[in-house]
């Protein structure tokens, strides 16, 4: 009994609602890297999206109990770890704002893989896109979402997610056009 528990997402939440510890961290191992890389898009910094992905699961842990028998556990995760990158994101707009932030804040994130001159060209078209398009394409393109899944994270209609990719793809398209070549 000392393997972790395979199954749906839907599966190991109910398992760890019933107390199954070993499924909560199925989950997490599933979510981690996804989460981290959604996140990353979103803030621009991996250590603060790694930062976000555990306070995701805490947060995931404090209310497993509201979750709804039946409801989707991959949007729901995804709308928990939105929320907090936004409330990061508002809070740091903020300190800009009254000029307490001490430290300049970049969009390239501090952990490059592969090419760094390439990784820092993709954080930058990234962070070009207005902020809903960005996390529309990021699900899309990092998460490995459905249109579905995008729109119950969003919370926007399925329509106004395909606006929202057709849109934000066609801009990165046309920002990286120089790395296809």
């Amino acid at each position: 009994m000392a393997s972790i528990p395979e199954g749906s997402d839907e599966q190991l939440f109910a398992a760890y609602a019933a107390g199954d510890l070993r499924a909560h961290e199925a989950l997490f191992r599933r979510y981690q890297e996804p989460l981290c890389r959604h996140l990353e898009r979103m803030l621009g910094e991996r250590a603060a999206a790694e930062d976000l992905v555990i306070e995701t699961f805490l947060r995931l842990h404090r209310h497993r109990r509201r979750m709804r028998p039946g409801a989707a556990v991959r949007p729901w995760i995804f709308i928990i770890a939105r929320n907090l990158a936004r409330n990061r994101l508002r809070a740091e707009r903020v300190q800009r704002l009254i000029g307490t932030l001490g430290v300049e804040t970049t969009t390239a994130p501090r952990s490059a893989q592969g090419d760094p001159a390439l990784r820092a060209r993709i954080t930058a078209a990234f962070a070009a896109l207005p902020a809903k398009q960005r996390e529309a394409c990021s699900l899309r393109l990092l998460g490995d979402f459905e249109l579905e899944d995008i729109a119950a994270t969003t919370g926007a209609s399925v329509g106004t997610v395909k606006s929202r990719l057709f849109y934000g793809l066609r801009r990165l398209r046309t920002l990286l056009r120089e790395v296809e070549r």
